[in-house]
């Protein structure tokens, strides 16, 4: 633009100097010396003046334009950059919100295994505590019915000796003194 606003000034300058210094170098002569034509020279130099004038503020102008138009460049280079840098840095987000969500993820497939692995330990220790209550049961009905059957008042009395069942834990002492059997006695 600038480039072309020379040239055009350049042009100018050549068409309209040619008939000036035509003139120029006729005032030297005779036959240049008339009034009109001293007028006639004035009148062009006011206007290449004012031509000159025109064109030096249209090159001003166009110089303006011309920095405005290259701080537009800067500027956009400059938004182009930053907006590479917050792609990458975005990318970068995502990549680290990806690997903490499998994370998360593992995490929680982990928990997960390890409830179910409890549940299934709790389900076993309760099978294991029912065996034991049932056996436990068992031996004590096992030692209830043969004292019961032997005699029709045999569940006054404790019984003394040792359970043969297994698993089977007596719980009547082997050496105290029944009372009931004491009283028993006093009474026949």
């Amino acid at each position: 633009m600038m480039g072309q606003l020379k040239c055009l000034a350049q042009e100018f300058a050549q068409q309209h100097t040619s008939p000036l210094t035509d003139s120029i170098v006729c005032v030297g002569s005779d036959q240049c010396e008339s009034p009109a034509q001293i007028q006639e020279l004035e009148d062009q130099v006011s206007v290449l003046q004012e031509e000159n004038h025109k064109l030096r503020l249209l090159a001003e102008r166009c110089r303006v334009e011309e920095e405005q138009l290259h701080q537009a460049i800067r500027d956009r280079d400059e938004a182009i950059s930053k907006k590479t840098l917050m792609e990458a840095e975005l990318v970068r987000s995502k990549n680290d919100m990806m690997g903490l969500n499998n994370q998360l993820l593992e995490a929680i497939q982990k928990k997960l295994e390890l409830s179910q692995e409890l549940e299934a330990w709790q389900d076993d220790i309760q099978v294991i505590l029912n065996q034991q209550l049932r056996t436990q049961q068992q031996c004590e009905q096992s030692q209830r019915k043969p004292v019961a059957a032997a005699h029709p008042l045999s569940f006054l009395r404790r019984s003394r000796r040792l359970s043969t069942a297994p698993g089977c834990i007596s719980e009547t002492p082997t050496t105290a003194p029944s009372p009931w059997r004491d009283w028993l006695k006093r009474g026949k």
